[in-house]
Order: C-alpha cells, then structure tokens, then sequence
C-alpha cells in the first residue's frame, strides 16, 4: 500500500469514474486501474462497483475511502508543517454561501483558522442571486451557489466550478398530511399554500412551474429562514428548496421537517458550486477553503 493508490481510489470515488480520475491526475486510466486492483488484492475486498451510474464505491469501499481520506489530510498537514506555512499566511478571506451551506463553511474557516493564526474570515449566508448581484460590492473571493444551466450561460463575468448536481424538493412540517408521501405530482402541488425563500432560482422554478400547471397560492415570501420553518412546522403551508439546502438542515435530520420529492420536473437540474471573479486569480488560501469544502461535500455525499 502506498499514498499514490489512497489518492487514486479517493479521486476514482470523486469522480464517480476511472477515465475522469485519470484526467485530473494526469495518469493512464490502466494505471489508475492496475493501482486499484493491487491495492484490492492487498486487502482482500472489492473497493468498486461499476453501476449505471459509474464506479461507485462498494460498501466496504466506502469505509476504506474514509480512511483513505483522512489519511491524505494528515499528510498534507504534515508537509504544509515542515514547509511552516501556518505561520507566514496572511490576508482576509470573505466567502458567501446560500442557505444550507453556512455549517459546512463555519467549520472550513475555523480548520483555516487554527491552521493560519494570522487570516481573517468572514462568512456572509444569502440566496444564490443575492450573492452574484452583490459579490464585486462585498468583495467576495468565493460563493456556494445553485444554478441553472441558462444562469451559468448569461452569467459571463464569473466563473461557474460546479461540484455536485441536485434538484427542486418539497418540504413540509412532519404535521402535515403530505409527510408521509414519497413524491407528489404537480397537480398534487398545485393545490398547496407556499412559503418561499426569495431567491432568483427559487423565482425561476415557480415562474416555470405556473406557466405549465397555473398560479400557486403564496402565503409569503422572505429571505428569513426562521419564519419560513414556523410556518412550517405549524402547518401553515409547504416550501420548495434545492436538496442540498436542505440535506444537513438540523430539522430535516431530526424528522421535524420531512422532504418530498417533485414528479415530472426533473429536466430542472440544480448544478452547486462555486462562482469566482472571472478576471481574478484566486489566492492560495482561496484554493484551499474551495478544496477543503468539496472534500467535505464529497464525503457527506459518499452516503
């Protein structure tokens, strides 16, 4: 066993592909395929699967990735020591989030800020429209968004990484009468009373979503999150959102709030990802947090 395959497997598991992991490491796809198999005859287990959707990992490939993970942060840790560049990093790093991803970005800065005693950071939580309108004005370096395959084709001035696909879901309040369904149909959906978060994606699906199947009755709109969960949860009216939003919500995880899935709007794809000044060169320390988030959005996503 050695470090070139931990890195193999966790890019493979990345890419959710042998060819695609090959290209970003500048390996021969036999390579990447001979280390995998090497390393799978070492252990005695099947790290990979091939499946309709790509080689994903197997069960007990997914602990190994784990592992695999963790130990490439230590040794990264480990070079950046002996280099000591903990200690000559500084400047500010400002990065914008949409609803959802705030405690993910909270615990990428406080990694940065034990690493780097000399940065600043700063973490501003808006929807995704907000944040591209205002990011020259607040001076961002980066921002976690969700975007439609026409928003990344108008939005020339920035650069669209996009790191993970979702989609529109529903949420209701467990209390609800839809809690217990799996999926609804935009009739179904129609007849419901909304709650939505001002976003331009948010603006975007519902102005589609009207044009086919009529006007949706709006109890309010708001960019505060708190009044959109009261309503919620006292059973006032439902909301939609992008999956990711909602995944790691504390509410969602403890059965509070329940997330149901759309019939027939699935050519309504939600890309994630990060948005940067299209004509600025990102800093080092940039680089790193966009790193250090898509690893730990990786693993989150792993299960």
């Amino acid at each position: 066993m050695n470090i070139e395959q931990l890195v193999h497997i966790v890019e493979v598991a990345k890419m959710k592909s042998i060819s695609k992991a090959s290209e970003t490491l500048h390996i021969t796809q036999s390579g990447i395929s001979q280390s995998i198999s090497s390393l799978e005859n070492e252990l005695n287990i099947k790290i990979f699967r091939r499946s309709r959707i790509g080689t994903v990992p197997t069960e007990v490939g997914k602990e190994i990735i784990l592992k695999a993970n963790d130990v490439l942060n230590k040794v990264r840790e480990l070079r950046e020591e002996a280099e000591g560049q903990p200690n000559i990093v500084t400047g500010e790093l400002r990065l914008a989030g949409m609803p959802g991803v705030t405690p993910t970005l909270v615990k990428i800065a406080a990694q940065l800020k034990r690493k780097y005693r000399n940065i600043t950071v700063e973490i501003i939580e808006k929807g995704s429209f907000e944040i591209m309108e205002g990011f020259l004005e607040n001076n961002l370096d980066a921002g976690f968004i969700a975007m439609s395959e026409k928003m990344i084709q108008q939005r020339v001035e920035f650069t669209f990484e996009s790191v993970i696909e979702g989609k529109i879901v529903l949420c209701v309040g467990r209390d609800s009468p839809l809690s217990k369904k799996k999926s609804l149909t935009p009739e179904e959906l129609k007849n419901q009373t909304f709650v939505l978060y001002q976003d331009d994606y948010i603006n975007w699906f519902i102005r589609d979503f009207s044009n086919i199947y009529g006007e949706i009755d709006v109890l309010f709109s708001t960019n505060n999150g708190d009044a959109i969960v009261t309503a919620l949860t006292e059973d006032m009216a439902v909301t939609i959102g992008h999956d990711y939003s909602f995944a790691n919500h504390p509410l969602v995880l403890s059965g509070e709030l329940i997330t149901i899935d759309i019939e027939n709007f699935s050519d309504h794809v939600v890309y994630f990802g990060w948005i940067t000044q299209s004509n600025r060169s990102l800093s080092s320390i940039t680089k790193e947090a966009i790193d250090r988030f898509n690893q730990e959005l990786f693993i989150n996503y792993l299960y």
